[in-house]
């Protein structure tokens, strides 16, 4: 890597940079190495090293402490060289020691270090024709001695070598791997970038196009009763516009869990505190346009899916939208959310609403109906003893152990509680978004007015490819819990999500 670096600064680099690049080499391990290098070569300066004073032995003698200081440069080199030079000395001097086997030894482990197999062998190959020159001759290093004094070495720094290589390629590898996670994270900074830009395009973009709408239509009504009902819809866009545009800057501090993976369907939300939320929005719209609607929450899963966050909010909007349209103006509507049925490991999640209504209603919403059953729930039309319009949407759950095996389409969130799962029976339902601050169209104008709709598609959602999950903090949701605790407008707190 630090070769590289260097590389890239090409000819502009100075003189003193090049000369050290040279001095430290290309690996990380060549700089230690050539410092040893440099130490044993700087021993010629203990008293004693000279034995005698002749001037062509203090001439070959400098020359091999000179050679294993280069042992580190040019091993392959120094391994002819030496091989050559120590038989020389040992005819010349075969009563001194000869220093020009030491840098054979080191040249053949520098060899060695860097993976040179052929070179390594051909320094073993001339340390061993050295001590049979030696032994023939009768020298220095002649006989059983020699070879255990130089075997001895050889094998401590051809064992040394061989470890530093290692070292050299576990620090490569190491490099390698944080380079693949940089370029990783970078691509899912990218992403992120990518998918946030276009999320609040898409949220702001159609916020304001359907205000605009909404804006437009209220500007040219005569009609109070209207004109109320529109500003019930325009003030229910503003808050889910305003809710999702939380949504996604909250997305990104927890981008590296969820939003990188793209697996909402998995990502954990506060299911109990959005519902609480949206219920408070879903009120607040209303009375801004004078539609008196309430709502009743019962207790709820602390936590859920994001996919399943997505189809609830989805299911409450449109439910608020068809009583502010088609309610009876001036009459109480209410709004209710519970979990019912529960046997053995089945429920529902049940979505109410409850008004009164001009003309009776026969058919079931459409896109209600599509939505419940891509998730093998069912919408349904009755009326209550008071003939108001009830419309239903429930959504049926199984819980099931932590423990318990789930098929290839499903989403679960485990916890030491149970889990509740939806089974998906229709896998072409286009779920691949979330509202992006839209109110669903109403009931009667789903088959008839879906050109004038002032609602949108939804644009940043989940896949609904597998089964919803919730998660459930509390343990296993008892029957009591179902029917107690029941939360209404008046005795409610608002929840900062």
């Amino acid at each position: 890597m630090t070769s590289e670096i260097d590389s890239a600064t090409g000819t502009s680099a100075s003189v003193p940079a090049r000369v050290w690049h040279f001095l430290r080499g290309p690996r990380f391990i060549d700089l230690p190495i050539r410092l040893l290098a440099l130490i044993m070569g700087l021993t010629i300066l203990v008293p004693g090293s000279f034995e005698i004073t002749e001037p062509r032995y203090a001439g070959l003698l400098i020359l091999a402490y000179g050679l294993i200081v280069l042992a580190g440069f040019l091993p392959l080199s120094i391994v002819i060289a030496t091989t050559g030079l120590g038989i020389a000395f040992s005819m010349l001097y075969p009563d001194l020691e000869n220093m020009f086997p030491e840098a054979l030894i080191l040249a053949t482990a520098v060899l060695i270090s860097r993976r040179r197999w052929i070179g390594f062998a051909l320094g073993t190959i001339g340390l061993a024709v050295y001590l049979g020159a030696s032994t023939r001759l009768g020298s220095y290093d002649a006989g059983f001695e020699g070879f255990t004094d130089l075997g001895y070495g050889w094998l401590t720094y051809s064992t040394l070598g061989l470890c530093a290589s290692f070292v050299e390629a576990r620090i490569r590898s190491e490099i390698d791997r944080r380079e693949r996670a940089a370029v990783d994270h970078q691509k899912s900074l990218d992403a992120m970038r990518a998918r946030f830009t276009s999320d609040m395009h898409d949220t702001i973009s159609h916020s304001l196009t359907t205000e605009s709408a909404i804006i437009r239509t209220l500007a040219k009504e005569t009609d109070s009763e209207t004109a109320d009902r529109l500003l019930a819809e325009l003030a229910l866009v503003n808050a889910e516009a305003t809710k999702r545009l939380r949504q996604l800057v909250t997305s990104l501090s927890r981008w590296e869990t969820e939003a990188c993976s793209g697996d909402s369907a998995t990502s954990r939300v506060r299911f109990r505190a959005e519902a609480e939320q949206l219920t408070t929005a879903i009120e607040d719209g209303c009375a801004a346009g004078s539609v008196p609607l309430t709502t009743e929450l019962a207790p709820l899963p602390p936590h859920a899916t994001g996919t399943l966050s997505h189809h609830f909010r989805a299911v409450m909007l449109e439910l608020a939208t068809n009583v502010i349209r088609h309610s009876v103006p001036g009459t109480p509507a209410t709004l209710a959310v519970e979990m019912r049925g529960e046997r053995g490991d089945r429920a529902e999640l049940l979505c109410r609403s409850t008004n009164e209504s001009p003309t009776a209603l026969t058919k079931a919403p459409r896109s209600l109906s599509r939505r419940a059953t891509a998730v093998g729930g069912v919408c349904r039309v009755d009326e209550d003893e008071r003939r108001r319009t009830v419309v239903e949407v429930a959504l049926p759950v199984r819980f099931v152990s932590p423990s318990a095996p789930t098929s290839s389409k499903s989403h679960t969130v485990r916890s030491s509680s149970n889990v509740v799962m939806i089974d998906v029976v229709d896998d072409d339902f286009d779920t691949s978004a979330e509202a992006t601050g839209t109110l669903p169209i109403s009931a009667e104008s789903a088959a008839t007015d879906a050109p004038d709709r002032l609602t949108g598609t939804d644009t940043a959602g989940s896949d609904l490819s597998g089964e919803e999950t919730y998660r459930l903090s509390n343990g296993s949701h008892s029957s009591g819990n179902h029917s107690n605790g029941t939360r209404t407008k008046g005795g409610r707190d608002k929840v900062d999500a």
